[in-house]
């Protein structure tokens, strides 16, 4: 441990070193100095360690008056400016059973915490950010010092992403379950838009991983919710007040999420709001819309039903220019919203064929158009000046999930791709910051 002559000495030492020191280049320079803050910066700790462990000693139990038993041990902690090994008392009282850390519960530390909430906190963003290898290496270079293991940022990162999901709204609404009376008061406390927009728009769709625990991916369930953009260039629109949910295994959490927002949106009147639920057709999406937004309006996404419709008729005619033609004329009748119409071409076009497998491709693509008519309203969106594709959370999906989770070789648990997923929702959202001052004092 430091005293005040050891801590002057250590600082002579540095000025000393400077005032002899050479012209050198300036990556040379700033090692010097990043090296002299980190020498000082541990003495320093250390000092006070000593100085405030003296200070806090107890000699009296706080809870029976007992005398304490005062027993030195040693800890070691991971700060932003050195590893840090330093004694604490231990203080134990014979009359009630009572052991505590007077210097570690003033340090605001957990019992098994290995690191300050800074490095804590850079290790959450650095794993949910790349690679733990990577993170590995970064944490490194940013600390000037190898302190961290890849498997230690693996741990701590679904440690921390893990407890994020406590902080969502569709968390707090989903444990209220069991008394609707409690789930509507939280609904009644939410701080709502003044002005509800005009428009609130639900673009959600999956994303699919490789998974670690069978052969087969599993899905990451997306979504965006919006209102207003803004045109920034041709065809390219800034969503002004966009707000991220995601989810690989709680899609009630998932759902309650963007229930929340869209009540917070519409000012409390979820059901009076022009709500547009958009999405490629999959079954999730529609059961959201039966069980949470009744009253909200579906719109099949546009580039899925025109990809849709070229696949398909891609697989049933070789020659390339009818295919266009026939193509052209399904999508005149949706573009029509005229569905009927579409479905009617579609049965006089199997008609021209006997294999199975072209009856089969166009049997599928008259099932998904049935299945989605309702959504099928194009003619009036455009008229209305609506938005008619999910550009937005395709966009959404690449930002919380490909950068991180679909790389070469990954394969992900649920729990683990849930709790990087929670952390880059939380940095998208701007909410990082709130939510880890609250996590760091509990």
């Amino acid at each position: 441990m430091m005293d005040h002559k050891a801590l002057y000495e250590v600082f002579q030492e540095i000025v000393v070193e400077f005032s002899e020191m050479a012209p050198t280049n300036m990556d040379e320079f700033e090692s010097k100095v990043h090296s002299a803050i980190h020498r000082l910066g541990e003495c320093l700790i250390e000092w006070k360690l000593n100085d405030w462990n003296k200070v806090l000693r107890e000699e009296t139990c706080q809870e029976c008056g007992s005398k304490v038993e005062n027993r030195k041990r040693k800890r070691q902690i991971v700060t932003l400016v050195a590893d840090i090994n330093y004694e604490r008392y231990m203080s134990y009282c014979p009359g009630c059973g009572n052991t505590e850390y007077p210097l570690d519960k003033a340090l605001g530390l957990r019992p098994f915490q290995r690191a300050s909430s800074n490095v804590e906190e850079l290790i959450a963003l650095c794993g949910a950010s790349w690679d733990y290898r990577e993170s590995e290496y970064i944490l490194k270079k940013l600390l000037g010092r190898h302190c961290m293991s890849h498997e230690a940022i693996c741990e701590k990162t679904n440690e921390i992403g893990k407890e994020s999901a406590k902080e969502f709204e569709g968390s707090k609404i989903e444990s209220l379950e069991g008394d609707k009376v409690a789930q509507g008061d939280y609904f009644e406390d939410m701080e709502l838009w003044e002005g509800p927009p005009e428009r609130i728009y639900i673009d959600m769709d999956g994303v699919m991983i490789n998974s670690r625990d069978n052969p087969e991916r599993m899905e990451g369930k997306v979504a965006i919710v919006w209102s207003e953009r803004e045109l920034v260039k041709e065809d390219t629109y800034f969503l002004k007040d966009k707000r991220y949910m995601g989810s690989f295994s709680d899609t009630e959490r998932f759902y309650w999420d963007i229930t929340a927002e869209v009540y917070r949106r519409s000012g409390g009147e979820i059901d009076e709001a022009e709500s547009l639920i958009r999405g490629d057709g999959a079954s999730w999406i529609r059961s959201f819309q039966d069980r949470h937004m009744p009253r909200s309006r579906y719109i099949l996404d546009y580039y899925h039903l025109c990809e849709r419709v070229k696949e398909c008729l891609t697989s049933v005619i070789d020659e390339r220019k009818r295919c266009s033609e026939e193509q052209r004329s399904i999508m005149e009748y949706l573009n029509s919203d005229d569905v009927e119409g579409a479905l009617d071409h579609i049965k006089k076009l199997k008609g021209r064929y006997r294999r199975k497998g072209k009856h089969y491709a166009l049997e599928r693509l008259s099932g998904y158009i049935e299945r989605n008519r309702e959504g099928i309203w194009y003619k009036e969106a455009r008229e209305k000046g609506i938005s008619i594709g999910t550009g937005s959370v395709e966009k959404a999906g690449d930002i919380l999930i490909c950068r991180r989770m679909k790389l070469r070789g990954m394969r992900w648990s649920r729990a683990g791709a849930d709790a990087v997923l929670n952390i880059r929702i939380l940095v998208a959202n701007g909410e990082w910051d709130q939510f880890w001052r609250k996590y760091k004092s509990a």
